[in-house]
Parts: structure tokens; sequence; C-alpha cells
């Protein structure tokens, strides 16, 4: 994948902020969104856990506001759109994979 469309973005978006709601993963369509979303945790805990790894627990599992994250990561809102486009672009890769997007 070269670089993200905004209907990607989109898509990734939305299965991030519905993931872990009550049935989201039971269905069948959901199945390929909720892998990739694992495996970008997996990939984050060991290739970047204190920045985008960090970003995907505190903002999408914990469902903190983009601010909170900042603040408890310490980090500008630089920093913070980088890395979360990076974790956005890797979700969608991982996503993709299985047909998802």
């Amino acid at each position: 994948m070269d670089e993200m469309t905004q209907e990607q973005r989109k898509k990734t978006k939305e299965a991030l902020s519905r993931c872990g709601q009550k049935n989201w993963v039971y269905g069948p369509c959901n199945w390929g969104w909720k892998r990739a979303i694992q495996l970008a945790e997996e990939y984050y805990r060991e290739a970047d856990p204190g920045l985008r790894g960090s970003i995907l627990q505190l903002r999408y599992m914990e469902r903190r506001r983009r601010e909170e994250v900042m603040d408890k990561l310490n980090i500008s809102y630089s920093t913070y759109q980088k890395a979360h486009d990076d974790l956005l672009s890797t979700i969608a890769v991982f996503a993709a994979h299985y047909g998802e997007l």
C-alpha cells in the first residue's frame, strides 16, 4: 500500500472506534479488522511500545481523548499526528491483507 486514501483512513478509524464494542467482533464481516488490529497491537508491543503502542492502547482501547494521550505521553501534536498516521497505515496494511480494504 503506497499512501492511504481518505476512504481507507476513514474505514480504519471507524474500525478502531468500534473495536471492543459489544457484538462488534462476533460478525464475520469484522473478523479481518479484528485480526488487523490484533496484529498491530502485537507489532507495536515489540517495535514501538512507548509511542505507537501506547497511542493504540490509550486512544482506542481505553478510549481516551487525543489531548489526554498527548499529555500522558508528553508529546507534541506533530509527534502525535505522525505516530498516529503510522499506526493507521500499519493497521490498513494488515486489513488489506484480510480483504477489508
